[in-house]
């Protein structure tokens, strides 16, 4: 098992890089400088006076309009409360995704910290909004406003990318997110998933066991921590 596990980790790179998402087309300036860095290295892209934001080791930063953003991926078949409860207890929250550019450096962190498991589902920092809970995709709760990022720090939609149908709030609640990761664009689980999009999901499901065999490949197994970069 040892073995089998340390080959996928070094095949992982090739298969990953096949299946990030995209740059939108457009994207703004201030967008395709939002780049992640180890902690340690200096941040091309700060402007500010004084010392440059730094993350703890093993924490990579993200330079977004609302500040510098440190995220971890953390393994574990968690609901998603205890998850956040996780998060807490690092000083940090579950995170949301700003754009494309952390959706990719999530899918490849998520499938480091599962494998040797090739595809699953990752809580992130967002909830159904008060005024959409109980009701799928409707005129006033859309694709992209049925939910809002709770991490306090992610702002717009760009990062706010469900899955075709989806939040559909079935089986309901489903008042929270989780964000399918695989080593290829999609997965079949009962019905197409593509990685790096995310699905509304019942807030306490935790472990396989909450899972029909048939859609094991996009349960929960991992979640994305988040805090402020430090100075």
């Amino acid at each position: 098992m040892l073995l089998r596990a340390s080959i996928f980790l070094l095949l992982l790179p090739s298969l990953v890089s096949s299946i990030f998402i995209k740059e939108p087309y457009g994207a703004s300036d201030s967008e395709s400088r939002e780049r992640s860095y180890s902690a340690g290295r200096r941040y091309k892209a700060y402007g500010g006076g004084g010392r440059p934001p730094t993350c703890e080791e093993g924490w990579t930063f993200f330079q977004r309009p609302s500040g510098g953003w440190c995220m971890k991926v953390y393994p574990g078949n968690l609901n998603q409360y205890n998850s956040e409860t996780m998060c807490v207890s690092k000083g940090a929250v579950l995170s949301g995704l700003q754009n494309i550019a952390e959706i990719n450096w999530l899918i490849s962190s998520a499938l480091t910290a599962i494998a040797p498991q090739t595809s699953g589902g990752v809580w992130v920092g967002a909830r159904r909004r008060p005024e959409c809970i109980g009701h799928g995709i409707t005129a006033t709760c859309t694709k992209t406003n049925t939910f809002y990022w709770t991490d306090n720090s992610t702002t717009g939609i760009e990062g706010m990318i469900f899955q075709e149908g989806e939040p559909n709030n079935r089986p309901a609640p489903q008042n929270c997110a989780l964000m399918t990761v695989a080593t290829t664009p999609r997965i079949h689980a009962l019905s197409y998933y593509y990685s790096g999009q995310m699905d509304d999901m019942i807030c306490e499901r935790a472990d396989a066991s909450w899972w029909p065999s048939s859609t094991l490949s996009r349960s929960n197994r991992a979640y994305v921590c988040g805090k402020k970069a430090r100075r």
